[in-house]
C-alpha cells in the first residue's frame, strides 16, 4: 500500500502540470533534451469564455481524466473515458441566420490530443485531434430547423487548422443523417451530409426536423435517398447543393394526390443564383379531380434566389397522358422574368367523351376528339392564361349538353334559348373555342360551333358563339368531394371547408 506522502506528492505533480501548462508549452524553446509522463488524473476547470470570429462560447465546465506524455518537442494527451467538456452555449452569429446550441456535453472518451510545440505555424497547425467523439445538445436552434435535441456520434481526425469529423447526427424527432466535415486551413468549412428517407415513418422524422415542412403535404409510401453538400469560404460565401433521388414516392399536397413519383432532383446555390435540374423525373398520376397520368419530366431551371419564379426554363421532355390524349411542352427555353414569359402546352387527341364523363353533372354526353394549345403563365399571383385555343379534329363529333345546366352557365338568358335547345343534341363539324383563365381560378371558354341538331329546325346548319364561364376551385372540390380522387384527399377537403365554415356537400 503506498504511503500518503506518495500520493500526495503525485497529486500535487499533476495540479502543478496543468496550472503551469502555458510555461511549460514555452519552456521547450529554450531548454532540450528533456521528457516526462503522467498517468491519468482527474481535473476539472473553468474553461474561459470564448467570442471570435462571429462564435459565442459561454459557460464551459471540463471534467476530463487525461494521462499526458511530453518531451521537448511535442504532448500527447491521451483522454479516459468520461471525460467532458460541458457548455452552457455556444453560438454561431456570423451569418444572417444564427445558429444556436444550449447545453452542449462534448464527450472526449478515448481520444488524442497532439500539442506539437516544436513545429512552425499557427497553433491550428500544431494541434491534432485523433479518436472518437459524442457531442448532444439539449436545444439547437436555426431558422430552418424545428427547435429539439441532437445528438452526433463519430470520429474526428487531423490538425485543428484542416479537421475532418465524420459521423451519424440524429435529432430528436428521429432524423438520422450521415455527416461529414472539413475545415479547410484558408479558414474555409465543407459540410456533407446524406439520408435515406424511407416510407411514412421517415417522412414523420423529417418533417419534425424542418420548420419549413409544408403542413398540407403527406408522404404515404416510397423512399428518397438525400445528399447536401455547403461550403463557405474565406470571406464567407455561401455555396450549396443537394441530390434527391426519389422512388416510388406517394402522398398527397394539399388538394392533389399524387402517386409513383422517381426520378432525381439536383439544387444547388451560388452566387446568389439557384439552379435546379430534373433529371428522368416520372410520375403515375397527378389528380387534383381530374387524373393526368404517365408523366415525363426532364428539365433545368436558374433562377435569382430574390426571385425564384423570374428564371428561365430549359425543358428537354415534359409530357403526360390526359383524357385519352397527350399533354406536351416542346422543348426548348423559357424565359420567365416578369411573369411575362409563358409555357406552351400542347394538348393533342383529347377525348371529349372522356372530358363529359369527368364533369360533375347528369345527362353530360360527347363524342369526338380536341387538340390546342395553351400558354402557361405562372408567378407569384398563381397560374393563368391568356389567349388559349382548342378545336375539334376532323370529321367532329356529337355534344349533348343538358338543358338546366346550360341555363346555369348562361346565366338565364332567354335570348339564349335556342342554343339550349341546340344542344340538346348538336352534331357538330366545327368546334373552336378560346380559353382564358385567371389568378382567381375563373375559366372562360369563348366557343364557336358549326353543324345541326336533327330535331331542330328540320336540321338546318347553325351556328353558335357562346361564351362560358367555370368557376374551376369550386369545380375541383365538387370532383374531391365525390370520391373520385382518394380518401385522403376528400378528408382534407371536408377539414378545409370545415375550417372556413363552408359546406361540406359536393
Amino acid at each position: 500500500m503506498p504511503d500518503k506522502g506518495s500520493v500526495q506528492s503525485r497529486r500535487i505533480g499533476r495540479r502543478l502540470f496543468w496550472i503551469g501548462g502555458p510555461a511549460l508549452l514555452a519552456w521547450p524553446l529554450a531548454v532540450a533534451g528533456w521528457s516526462f509522463a503522467i498517468d491519468q488524473g482527474s481535473i476539472g476547470m473553468a474553461l474561459p469564455d470564448i467570442r471570435s470570429g462571429g462564435w459565442e462560447v459561454t459557460g464551459s465546465q471540463a471534467d476530463i481524466r487525461p494521462s499526458v506524455t511530453a518531451d521537448s518537442d511535442s504532448a500527447i494527451i491521451e483522454f479516459a473515458p468520461s471525460s467532458l467538456i460541458i457548455t452552457e452555449y455556444l453560438a454561431y452569429t456570423g451569418a444572417e441566420q444564427p445558429l444556436r446550441f444550449n447545453t452542449l456535453r462534448t464527450d472526449l472518451s478515448n481520444s488524442t490530443v497532439t500539442l506539437d510545440y516544436g513545429a512552425s505555424g499557427s497553433w491550428a497547425d500544431r494541434i491534432a485531434i485523433d479518436g472518437d467523439i459524442a457531442v448532444s445538445a439539449t436545444r439547437v436552434e436555426h431558422p430552418i430547423l424545428l427547435p429539439q435535441a441532437w445528438n452526433f456520434e463519430g470520429r474526428a481526425e487531423g490538425r485543428l487548422s484542416e479537421l475532418r469529423v465524420q459521423g451519424t447526427l440524429v435529432s430528436d424527432s428521429g432524423f438520422s443523417a450521415d455527416l461529414d466535415v472539413q475545415l479547410d486551413p484558408d479558414g474555409g468549412v465543407s459540410v456533407a451530409i446524406e439520408s435515406v428517407i424511407d416510407g411514412k415513418q421517415g417522412v414523420r422524422a423529417l418533417a419534425g426536423t424542418l420548420s419549413g415542412w409544408p403542413d398540407l403535404l403527406t408522404v404515404d409510401s416510397g423512399n428518397a435517398r438525400l445528399r447536401m453538400a455547403v461550403s463557405t469560404g474565406r470571406g464567407g460565401e455561401l455555396e450549396a447543393s443537394g441530390i434527391a433521388d426519389l422512388q416510388d414516392v406517394g402522398g398527397v399536397y394539399n388538394r392533389t394526390a399524387v402517386s409513383g413519383l422517381s426520378g432525381r432532383v439536383r439544387v444547388s446555390l451560388e452566387n446568389s443564383q439557384v439552379a435546379g435540374s430534373f433529371r428522368d423525373l416520372a410520375v403515375g398520376e397527378i389528380n387534383a379531380g381530374i387524373p393526368v397520368s404517365s408523366v415525363r419530366f426532364s428539365a433545368n431551371y436558374n433562377a435569382p434566389m430574390t426571385e425564384l419564379l423570374a428564371g428561365t426554363l430549359e425543358v428537354q421532355q415534359a409530357r403526360a397522358r390526359f383524357l385519352e390524349g397527350t399533354l406536351r411542352v416542346p422543348p426548348a427555353v423559357y424565359e420567365l422574368a416578369g411573369g411575362s414569359g409563358r409555357i406552351p402546352v400542347e394538348v393533342e387527341d383529347i377525348s371529349l367523351s372522356r372530358l363529359m364523363a369527368v364533369y360533375p353533372a347528369e345527362g353530360l354526353s360527347g363524342s369526338g376528339q380536341l387538340r390546342g394549345r395553351i400558354p402557361l403563365g405562372i408567378s407569384g399571383d398563381g397560374v393563368q392564361v391568356s389567349a388559349g385555343t382548342v378545336s375539334a379534329i376532323d370529321p367532329g363529333g356529337r355534344l349533348q349538353l343538358p338543358a338546366d345546366k346550360l341555363q346555369a352557365m348562361l346565366g338565364g338568358n332567354q335570348a339564349m334559348d335556342v342554343v339550349v335547345q341546340a344542344l340538346q343534341n348538336f352534331h357538330y363539324s366545327v368546334l373552336n373555342s378560346t380559353i382564358d383563365y385567371d389568378e382567381q381560378g375563373k375559366l372562360t371558354l369563348g366557343l364557336r360551333l358549326e353543324g345541326k341538331n336533327p330535331e331542330l329546325r328540320g336540321g338546318q346548319p347553325v351556328v353558335l358563339n357562346v361564351n362560358l364561364e367555370e368557376d374551376i376551385p369550386a369545380l375541383l372540390t365538387s370532383l374531391q368531394l365525390s370520391g373520385r380522387v382518394n380518401e385522403a384527399v376528400t378528408r382534407r377537403v371536408r377539414e378545409l371547408l370545415q375550417e372556413s365554415g363552408e359546406e361540406t356537400a359536393p
